[in-house]
């Protein structure tokens, strides 16, 4: 049987300069992510902002830690992951947080940093599992050949 896909790929920034711990010898930053879009309805230009709550673990951790601040703007590449809690109330809670594999700061430089690609792929997790990122072949179409 195939595995499914669960694959996520934005753009945006950092709301908040990453979070960082060290778990069992392990790097962990968490960092929230600014996504946004403009969009028409009836000739009139609308915006909207959607949040994501972001980790990353080992190697890439360390590199986000060092490089991303607030305002930074980044492509993530990752996937979705399922969290859920019981609260101090004994409510059930949960959220979907982005697993980040891959990580590329974009822009021009800002305090000495400068844009590159950090992967996951040579960092082991305590969860398990990473993925490479392969990028997508441009098949040299156009949006008009896009059936939606």
């Amino acid at each position: 049987m195939a595995n499914d896909l669960n694959k996520v790929i934005l753009i945006g920034r950092l709301t908040r300069d990453p979070e960082y711990k060290n778990i069992n010898g392990n790097s962990l930053v968490n960092f929230s992510l600014a996504n946004n879009r403009s969009y028409m309805v009836q000739g009139n230009k609308k915006e909207e902002t959607n949040y994501f709550e972001c980790e990353a673990w080992g190697k890439l951790a360390d590199v986000i830690r060092q490089y991303a601040t607030k305002g930074k703007q980044v492509l993530v590449e990752g996937r979705l992951k399922f969290e859920t809690w019981d609260s101090n109330d004994g409510k059930k809670m949960s959220k979907i947080r982005i697993f980040t594999e891959n990580l590329q700061l974009l822009g021009g430089n800002t305090g000495g940093s400068s844009a590159g690609s950090y992967s996951s792929s040579e960092t082991s997790y305590p969860e398990g599992g990473s993925s490479s990122f392969e990028p997508i072949e441009d098949a040299g179409g156009t949006d008009d050949d896009m059936p939606f």
